[in-house]
């Protein structure tokens, strides 16, 4: 008992001669590094417009289109056209780097007006399908325009004259820096529900 006892003291004789230890102390000069607040906010921008509003019969469907990136220029750009209950029939989704009229909106609030004239329709020269130009016209064709339309691989020239004698409701967008895509509205009957197809592209002039 008594050697351990020695032991005992002969460590805490030890441990009092030991030097303090010494407490860290901040480096003079040096300061928080600052948060970039436009960085972790990012980009989320979204805008809603109504693309089609009639009253009788009564047809309703709406644009949203957004945008999500750590930046503007890293954002992607989100289409979805709605009926009136929310039910989505139409998604498009793109990178805003590459989309005319997005790539030079920098900023949250240049993105928002930018989106809104992303997906207005006031100024598209053709809304109803009767309006395309004739399959001659088109790209590929012997009487080709200067900017001309391109319709999908699907269509010929009956398929064509079919599509504009429907007179359907068309939603174009720019869908890259020289062209827009257009998709046309098939409103369901009986057991087909309503929806929407791409046609093709049509080549910005220019």
């Amino acid at each position: 008992m008594k050697a351990r006892f020695a032991i005992a003291a002969s460590l805490l004789a030890l441990a009092g001669c030991q030097p303090p230890a010494e407490i860290a102390k901040p480096v003079e000069g040096t300061s928080p590094t600052p948060v970039d607040t436009a960085a972790t906010d990012g980009c989320n921008v979204s805008v809603e417009k109504a693309w089609i509003d009639q009253e009788t019969p009564v047809r309703r469907y709406t644009a949203h289109a957004s945008v999500l990136g750590p930046t503007c220029d890293q954002g992607v750009a989100v289409l979805v056209i709605r009926q009136r209950e929310g039910t989505p029939i139409y998604t498009w989704s793109g990178l805003t780097t590459y989309l005319f009229g997005l790539k030079d909106a920098h900023d949250p609030a240049a993105m928002k007006a930018a989106l809104t004239d992303w997906i207005d329709q006031g100024n598209v020269m053709n809304n109803t399908t009767d309006r395309l130009p004739p399959w001659e016209e088109t790209d590929g064709q012997p009487k080709r325009s200067e900017f001309p339309f391109m319709p999908e691989s699907w269509f010929d020239k009956a398929a064509w004259d079919a599509l504009k004698a429907e007179k359907l409701d068309m939603f174009c967008f720019p869908q890259g820096g020289e062209s827009t895509k257009c998709a046309v509205l098939r409103q369901g009957a009986a057991d087909q529900p309503t929806s929407m197809e791409d046609i093709g592209l049509q080549l910005f002039p220019g």
